[in-house]
């Protein structure tokens, strides 16, 4: 059954390909196009995707830049072609190539060698154009002093601009904030309030700590165990399903 899943997922990226490399010049692909292939550059390895990438990078398209990125960075010895492509596309304004290079400088990669002092210059770009990946990354940045000095009330400030932007983890976090004082004033309900907006955003951790407060109740709200117990069972239905997610 996994092998006839795989075989229709290989024939429907080849048509993608084919679709897009008979599209005529002057029209050019859309972006979902692009990353389509991008997928199957990067997943399925084919020379003829990569290829077919370069010559979109080649012709000034940013997307296909960072498709064609990811796809290089893949292969060990294009590491430092990956990253001039990732800069190419950062530097044109693509939000996902810019948080790519902020994680290629935090970790890295890409060719480049760990620096937080460009990390953040990227993440923090990427983060003012409503990447809540890289907003939850300034926030753990300026908690433990990488790239700019300690700071948790600045930790916090991005805390909550990630948890705005949907990133529940950041939700949680925030809600942790709160509950201590922690870089903003101690508020037990927007503690509850981001707690629950965590757990409905589907962070495992969070629906198991909601749980926890309602099956004891304490200074977030009272007990109300039937509720808990549906949260438990969710939060263990989410742990195995998505806690991938969210390493």
């Amino acid at each position: 059954m996994g092998h006839k899943k795989s075989h229709v997922i290989a024939l429907l990226l080849a048509a993608a390909i084919l679709t897009a490399c008979t599209q005529t010049q002057d029209i050019g692909p859309d972006n979902a196009r692009i990353e389509s292939v991008g997928l199957l550059a990067l997943h399925g390895r084919q020379a003829s995707a990569i290829d077919q990438l370069r010559v979109w990078a080649v012709a000034g398209r940013p997307v296909a830049q960072r498709e064609l990125g990811l796809a290089l960075a893949s292969i060990p010895e294009e590491s430092t072609q990956a990253g001039a492509w990732m800069q190419n596309a950062a530097t044109a304004n693509d939000v996902e190539a810019q948080f790519q290079l902020g994680q290629a400088f935090y970790q890295g990669g890409l060719g480049f060698q760990v620096d937080y002092g460009q990390a953040w210059n990227w993440y923090e770009r990427a983060a003012t154009s409503g990447n809540a990946k890289a907003s939850f990354m300034l926030a753990r940045m300026a908690k433990y002093g990488e790239g700019v000095p300690r700071d948790l009330n600045r930790s916090a400030k991005w805390l909550l601009e990630a948890s705005v932007q949907g990133n529940a983890q950041a939700m949680f976090l925030l809600s942790n904030a709160y509950t201590a004082g922690d870089g903003v004033e101690q508020n037990q309900q927007l503690a509850r309030d981001w707690l629950e907006r965590s757990a409905a955003g589907d962070f495992p951790v969070a629906i198991q700590a909601l749980a926890m407060s309602l099956e004891v109740g304490d200074q977030h709200g009272e007990r109300d165990p039937v509720r808990a117990r549906h949260l438990i069972k969710e939060a263990t239905d989410e742990r195995s399903m998505r806690w991938n997610n969210y390493q």
